[in-house]
Formats: structure tokens, sequence, C-alpha cells
């Protein structure tokens, strides 16, 4: 049979454990723990995992940090143990959520969770959605914070600071990102953030969104092209020629995603500044300047593309940003000039690169009138970028 049973908070040592540890032929647990118990086998989480799996035959204690109910890696073990039904009991210990939420006075269900430990990208299914979001850290995890939040302001949210849960120098206090920057939470430590404001419907109004005149992809358009990207929670988009940034303030308050943004006009850059932070969009960058030039330098790789501007210069890179793209990445382009739509289609079909070609008209009537008031046509290339067959490629 295994036993896991949680050390609780604190130091590596099994002093919050109340068991007889006699009664166990063996005892694994994480290579931090310190003991003078002579039957313990310590490790790496592979380690210790691939060790247990090999001696199911025996009595077995598995001592984890924590609760092995929270976050903790012996859910990978006990899935295991219920796939090939094997007998297990779980002995539960404090976790630092439980620890913190009851020192605010905090429900469970208002709070998202978050694990930033060891990770360089933040959850955003789960970051700022719920009333309160408790997010496990480590010492990278304030800047991963700072640059997620950098269109929000201090009074969007606040902050409690959980320090070495456990210890004799266990401490709460409420600073805001930049103490935390300038005078580094000591480890371990855990962060619980009020979210202060209200979210706005998740398809935005044109009239809450700043741009001038025409530099914005309409509602309706915006409904068929988010469609058409396929967008997924914590994907990266690309917006070309951002315009307004209607496309990534909506894929990230309907979808959760994470965007760069390429502007070369100062009075929109602004205008785009101003709404994501009237939106409250987490996880974008703005790269204000030449579009072709600025994507040609950055280092990552997204996983969609739309491209809603940026002149004939990017229309003619279509097969560059194609290249950009992840392996089963999509890219959309919108065009309303023929003369556009030509030179895209003639780059993609010179670089022998798949395209579907969709046209889309809506004509409103005023109620006055009712006359009809057509809108300009939008044509739409979509491109998918096939994924690679790992097989004939080994």
């Amino acid at each position: 049979m295994v036993t896991i049973a949680g050390s609780g908070m604190g130091e590596y040592n099994f002093n919050n454990i109340n068991l007889d540890f006699t009664k166990y032929e063996m005892i694994f647990c994480d290579q931090n723990f310190k003991t003078d118990l002579d039957n313990v086998v310590k490790g790496s989480f592979k380690d210790v995992k691939d060790a247990i799996l090999v001696n199911l035959d025996k009595e077995i204690l598995y001592i984890v940090s924590g609760s092995p109910t929270f976050y903790s890696g012996a859910i990978l073990i006990l899935n295991v143990l219920k796939k090939e039904n094997i007998a297990f009991k779980i002995i539960d210990n404090t976790s630092s959520l439980n620890y913190m939420l009851s020192h605010d006075g905090v429900s469970l269900v208002k709070t998202g969770i978050v694990t930033l430990h060891g990770k360089s990208q933040i959850d955003l299914e789960n970051f700022l959605v719920k009333d309160y979001t408790f997010i496990i850290c480590d010492e990278n995890t304030p800047a991963l914070i700072k640059d997620a939040t950098r269109y929000l302001s201090e009074d969007d949210f606040s902050i409690t600071l959980g320090e070495q849960f456990g210890y004799e120098n266990e401490k709460f206090s409420n600073p805001t990102l930049d103490e935390m920057l300038k005078n580094p939470p000591k480890m371990p430590f855990s962060i619980l953030i009020k979210r202060n404001f209200k979210t706005l419907p998740n398809i935005s109004s044109d009239d809450s969104i700043e741009h001038e005149n025409g530099m914005i992809t309409k509602s309706y358009k915006r409904h068929i092209s988010l469609q058409n990207l396929e967008l997924k929670p914590n994907q990266l988009l690309w917006d070309v020629g951002a315009g307004s940034a209607s496309m990534s303030i909506d894929g990230y308050k309907r979808y959760k995603i994470k965007s760069i943004l390429f502007e070369k006009n100062e009075k929109r850059a602004q205008m785009i500044k101003n709404s994501l932070s009237t939106h409250k969009i987490l996880n974008t960058k703005l790269c204000i300047g030449e579009a072709s030039e600025l994507y040609k330098n950055e280092k990552s790789t997204p996983e969609r593309i739309f491209v809603g501007g940026g002149g004939v210069k990017v229309i003619s890179e279509l097969d560059y940003l194609y290249s950009r793209l992840a392996d089963g990445g999509l890219m959309v382009a919108n065009f309303v000039t023929l003369e556009h739509l030509t030179t895209a289609i003639t780059t993609l079909k010179n670089a022998n690169i798949k395209f579907d070609v969709k046209s889309v008209s809506l004509t409103t009537y005023k109620m006055s009138l009712l006359m009809p008031e057509p809108e300009r046509v939008m044509h739409q290339i979509i491109v998918k970028k096939e994924k690679l067959d790992k097989d004939k490629n080994d």
C-alpha cells in the first residue's frame, strides 16, 4: 500500500507529520528534506516516482512538502495508482493556499490559482479572472507579474504577500510590485492578488476603443476574424498593423490570449495604450515603428498572426510572416481594396503557400428612412501552416 502524506508548511522535515514511521518498509521524499531515519530514499521527483512505481509490493510512505492535493507531483503518482487499482491513502496537511485565504478571510470559490514556480508564462485563464488570484511563486514571479500587468495601474489590484509560512520569521505584508522588485521577498513566499476592477464585455463596442476615423476593425468583422483565427487560451498573437488594437483587445477578453502589437503611427500607438488600460488587457506588448522591420527583430514564435494593416510592404511579406508562424499556426489577413488583395494573393502563390479567400459584406438599414447603407466589402485571406510530421523528420 502507498501512503502519501503532506509535511505541511515550514522547513523540510517530518516534524508536522503524526505517523509511526516504523510501519513503513520504504519512505520516499524530496532531496531537500532533513531526517535521521534510516529507511528514507531521497531524490528528485522523477527519481522518487520511478523508485515508488517499482516497489509497489511494499508498504510505502511518500512525503511531499505542503499538501499532497495542492499542486503536488504526487497527483501524477496517484493517477498511476488509480489506473493500476493499487491501494493508497492520502494524509493531507496545511497548504499555503488555505493558510493565506484564512488570514485574509477569502473564500476559495472566489479564488483562482496560478503556479509560477519554475515557470516563465502566466496562465491567463486563471490570472485576475476571479476576485482573487493565489500565486505559487519563485524569485522571478514579481518581474513576471509586473510585465503582464504593464497596462494596469496600482489601483487596479492589491497584493498580500506571505513569506516563509511555518518558519520563525513568517510574515504577512501588503507591498506593491515595485517594492517587491526593489526588496525581493524571502523564499518560500506566496502572493494573493485582489482584483479591484470589473471586467468589461467580451466583445467591445467600437466607441469603447479609441481610434482614428476608419482605423478600427468593426465589431462584426472582428467577430468573424476572431472566429477564423481559432484562438485558444495562452496562445501568442502577432497583431500586425494594429490600428486601434481592437483584435488584440477582444482576443484577450474573449479567449485569454497573449499578443504583440505592431503599429507605426505614434498617435494611434498612444490611443492603443489608452485602450489597453481601459479594457485591463494583460500580457500584451506594443511595438511602435515600421512593422516590417520590428517583426524581423522579434524573437517570439506566434501561434496566430492577424494582418489588419501595415501597407504594401507588409502585404508583400506575407510569405515571411508565414515562415515565422508556429507549426499548425494560422494567419488571417483582412483587405478592403482589390489592389491589396491581389498583391497578397500574388505573394502567397509565388511562395507556393496554400490559402483560402473569403469576402464579407453587410448592409444596414437606418430606422428613420429604412435606406440601405452598405459597408465596404472585406476580403479575408486565411492561411494555415501544416504541422510537421515528427516521424518523417526523425
